[in-house]
């Protein structure tokens, strides 16, 4: 894979009037075409950034899937509700919808998970998007009343193919007809040796980031050959210290996943977006306690 290095750069004298962050090297894991908002935010405290995506984000496979997908579009206008549950699904589902629907059907009632995923919709489908107030997480949508009545009702859920089932169990419970819109898939990047000291640039990370249980895990895989890398980057060995640096997630559900697989301390941010991730780092630049109960 080809290291993207426009995103990996100290910060500019203008991020630096604002320095909360200065002693921080963050290691930036989002998929490619999320990185810019959130190291944008970080460098605009003062850290330094790492650009490392862990995941790919690709058209929707082939088959059976596609033909299902195919028939869930052409039936748009008959859903009584669509759900985003993140940008990426927005993106690639509004692609699909727009291969259907030179118009987009109105009367729907349009539902995102997280604010950056609700305000993407509004910009590229125009019409009120519903969310969830501080709420970036399936249970709390579930949980906000916004989806009202569901008895008899067809909800549409946007996703990438082979996500979690939770937002779709708590409609069913409720009475509604769920059906999946897999309009993109995603797939652990590939490192060589050679590109994750590339992509350090000579620069150790002092946090990381993570914004989901499937990133978690392509880190997790991928922490023995990084402290190499790190080693090899900065000419010093810090073995073991990858999985002790601070580790930002955004929710309790990853926090407890990172918590089972080894890492020491991950920080609950409360949400995905770019900022909520600044302000959660901030926390650590504080030096209070990453580990105390949320």
């Amino acid at each position: 894979m080809t290291i993207d290095k426009s995103f990996a750069h100290k910060p500019s004298s203008k991020a630096l009037q604002n320095a909360v962050l200065a002693n921080h090297c963050v290691l930036v894991t989002r998929p490619e075409q999320q990185q810019a908002e959130l190291i944008e935010a970080l460098e605009a405290w003062g850290a330094q950034t790492i650009s490392l995506p862990l995941l790919s984000i690709s058209p929707a496979s082939e088959g059976a899937s596609e033909a299902t997908l195919r028939r869930s579009l052409l039936e748009l206008d008959l859903f009584d509700s669509l759900l985003f549950v993140s940008t990426n699904a927005v993106r690639a589902g509004v692609a699909s919808i727009e291969d259907y629907w030179p118009q987009f059907p109105v009367g729907l009632q349009i539902l995102a998970i997280g604010p950056s995923t609700a305000a993407l919709a509004r910009e590229l489908l125009l019409c009120d998007v519903a969310v969830a107030a501080g709420g970036s997480t399936s249970e709390e949508l579930l949980a906000s009343g916004l989806l009202g009545d569901l008895k008899g009702k067809r909800v549409g859920i946007f996703r990438g193919e082979g996500g979690r089932d939770a937002l779709a169990e708590g409609i069913r419970q409720r009475g509604g007809r769920v059906e999946y819109f897999e309009v993109y898939r995603r797939s652990p990047c590939d490192y060589s040796d050679t590109q994750l000291v590339e992509a350090l640039d000579g620069k150790s990370p002092t946090a990381l980031t993570i914004t989901s249980g499937e990133s978690l895990d392509a880190l997790l895989s991928l922490v023995p050959r990084l402290e190499k890398a790190i080693d090899i980057a900065v000419g010093k060995s810090i073995r073991a210290d990858v999985l002790a640096m601070p580790l930002i997630v955004p929710s309790a559900r990853v926090k407890k996943l990172a918590l089972a697989k080894g890492f020491t301390a991950p920080i609950d941010a409360g949400g995905a977006d770019a900022l909520t991730f600044a302000r959660a780092l901030s926390v650590v630049a504080g030096k209070t306690d990453p580990n105390k109960s949320d």
